[in-house]
This record gives C-alpha cells, structure tokens and sequence, in this order.
C-alpha cells in the first residue's frame, strides 16, 4: 500500500511538473491581463505616475454618453456589419463553387485563402501604395479615364469603402474555408435521394445543402462578428481613424487610449464593452440555433 501511495504521489508530482510551464503561462500571459483590464475598467487612472481611483460604473456612463467614444462604436458596428455581410455570403458563394470536382481547384482555394494568412503589415502598406494620392495605381487608373485623381484620405466616404475593401479581402478567405469544410462533412447518401427524387441545382442546395450547414454557419456568424467587431490593423496602417474619425472603431479607441493617451481606465472599460457585446451576440446566435434545432 505504501508503494502504491507514493507511487500515485510521484506521478501526481510529475504531472504538476508538466503542466507548471504551460500553467505560469496562462497565469501571466491570459489570466492575469483579463483580471488587470477588468479592474483597470473601475478605475479613474490617466497617466503613468498616477495613482487609479475607484470610479464605479463612472467610465462605462461616459462612453456610453461621451460621442468621443459613441462614433467609434457605431462605426465598427455599421463597418463590421457591411464587412460580415459580405465575408459571409461571398465566402459561402466560393466554397459552394470550389467544393465541385472542377480544374485547379487546389490553386483557386490557395490563391483565396493566401490574403488570411498574410501579414498586415505588409498588405496595409502595399494598399496605402495603391490608394495614395499622387503616385497610387488608382489614381493613375481613373486618370487614364480622364477622371481627376481623388484624395483618398480625405474623403470619408472613400476611406470607409477602402476599409470595408481591405476587410473583406481579408476576411473571406478564412470564411470561406470554414463553409468548406462544412460542406464536405454533409453525407453524399443525401443528394444521392435528391438526385433519384428528381431534384435541381437549386433544390439540392435549397432542401439538402442549407438546413445541413446549421451547425456551421452558427460556428461561422459567432466568428465572423467576433472579427469584424476586433477590425483594427487596416484602421491603424490605413486610415488611422480618420479623415474627421470617419473609419475610427472601437478597438482602435481602446488602443489609442491605453497607448496613446495613457487614459487605463477607460482603455479598460471600452475592452470589457467589447467583451460584453460579443457574449451577447454568441448567447443570441446559440439560442437562435436551439430554436430552430427544437
């Protein structure tokens, strides 16, 4: 019994050996920044040298009541809904045409699926090259039509539809995968009866291919909101928030305040805003889907 009892303490040890380096990195790198920006959200604390102070719900009523914060959450709402929009729908268009046995397919699904993986950095630097004013490739293509150049960066309007742009070419190719792999996990038995039932093209997508996605697409609106709502590299390299805070969202608020303005507090309340609004979205989504399960 004593063998047994210290063999069972040795293997409890060496499995607490194990998991403390993976265990002190969740403590440092996830746990402890979560609990850091929920208090950091209850505090008045601008400045470095300053010292928090306890401010209740005071930044919460402000950024819910201040337009400094309220344009930048309305923007990323109406961005990220246009930008989920059509990540979504044009995602799920090219994977339902990929998924067909058709010539190079493989390459096609590469070339979609490659602006996913690419760096930021680097692509919001080669769309600022095409977009600039004096020398970008879309300057010098609506000249050619005799059409006169266009300050991109300071036209609201365009620098919003160059945001959605830059997103949407982003984004689709990682909504597109996921609509895949989707589709290749419905059952062949099932349009082998639509088939024998005489159904279309648009019957079997209708009746076989659509109510066989539910679980996906619940998987991919959650993700898709999550990312849209997080937009935040193509408005910092791109637009920078601007012209006149036209593209400024509210990751990108939150950035400014915690890096730029030293403003923790409400750095902190705006991320567990963020936080809040996403949990809602997915609790929505997943009752949506038991619904229509039930």
């Amino acid at each position: 019994m004593k063998r047994t009892g210290s063999l069972a303490a040795n293997e409890n040890r060496l499995a607490w050996l194990l998991i403390a380096p993976i265990l002190l990195y969740f403590i440092i790198f996830q746990a402890f920044p979560i609990l850091f920006g929920v208090f950091i959200g209850f505090v008045n604390w601008v400045g470095v040298s300053s010292k928090p102070k306890f401010a209740g719900f005071g930044n919460f009523v402000r950024f819910f009541t201040d337009p400094f914060y309220l344009k930048p959450l309305w923007n990323a709402f109406y961005i990220g809904v246009i930008v989920m929009f059509f990540n979504v729908v044009i995602g799920f268009v090219g994977a339902y045409l990929l998924n067909d046995p058709i010539r190079g397919r493989t390459v096609i699904r590469s070339i979609w699926y490659a602006p996913a993986v690419t760096s930021a950095v680097a692509t919001t630097q080669i769309f600022l090259m095409f977009i600039d004013p004096s020398s970008g490739i879309a300057n010098r293509a609506i000249q050619g039509l005799g059409i006169q150049p266009i300050a991109w960066s300071y036209d609201t309007g365009w620098m919003v539809f160059w945001i959605v742009a830059y997103s949407c070419w982003k984004g689709i190719g990682g909504a597109m995968i996921l609509w895949l792999a989707g589709l290749q996990s419905i059952d062949p038995v099932f349009y082998e009866v639509a088939d024998m039932s005489g159904a279309n093209r648009w019957q079997r997508l209708r009746y076989v291919t659509l109510p066989s996605l539910r679980n996906i697409t619940t998987f991919v609106l959650i993700t898709s909101f999550i990312g849209v709502l997080q937009i935040f590299d193509p408005v910092l390299f791109i637009s920078q928030g601007g012209p006149y805070g036209s593209t400024d969202v509210v990751v990108h608020r939150v950035f400014r305040d915690f890096y730029g303005d030293f403003n923790f507090g409400m750095a902190g309340a705006g991320s567990l805003v963020i936080t809040v609004i996403i949990f809602c979205f997915s609790l929505l989504t997943l009752r949506w889907y038991a619904a229509k399960e039930e």
